[in-house]
């Protein structure tokens, strides 16, 4: 009888373990920022695009029409089995250039100084309309042909 009640013990006490490490989050980073330490020795008016990319490595995101200003994002992800992940920090070092390509100023942002943009969805979106699964199954339904079934 002890050793019954000994063993539900233990598989209970195993399945709530278990249980319990199923929702534990995942914490993901993404990305690379540079640390304080590694941005001290570049100096504005004296650095250059080059200079900054040998220092530094090539930043996440660039400007879009010219390269005046260099993004270097770190985001840091949490993730519960069944839920959306969600943006629990993000880091932004903005290293800015003039049209010489000099740097004349670096800004850090955090996630306090802002809202969170979402920087890629992962999703494209189609053209056309979206049709349900009955109108898609009525849909072939109908255009079937009678001489396609004839020998």
């Amino acid at each position: 009888m002890k050793s019954r009640t000994l063993l539900r013990l233990i598989v209970g006490a195993s399945l709530t373990g278990f249980i319990a490490a199923g929702c534990a989050p995942t914490i993901r980073v993404h990305g690379y920022v540079p640390s304080d330490a590694e941005i001290e020795p570049i100096r504005p008016g004296v650095d250059t695009q080059q200079t900054v990319a040998e220092a530094l490595g090539n930043p996440t995101a660039s400007g879009l029409l010219e390269d005046s200003t260099w993004y270097y994002v770190e985001s840091v992800v949490r993730n519960y089995t069944y839920n959306a992940p969600e943006v629990i920090d993000r880091t932004v070092l903005a290293i800015e250039f003039n049209s010489a390509g000099t740097v004349t100023g670096m800004v850090r942002y955090g996630i306090e100084d802002g809202r969170i943009i979402n920087l890629t969805t992962r999703t494209t979106e189609t053209g056309g309309r979206k049709l349900s699964a009955l109108e898609q199954i009525f849909g072939n339904l109908l255009t079937l042909d009678a001489e396609q079934f004839q020998n």
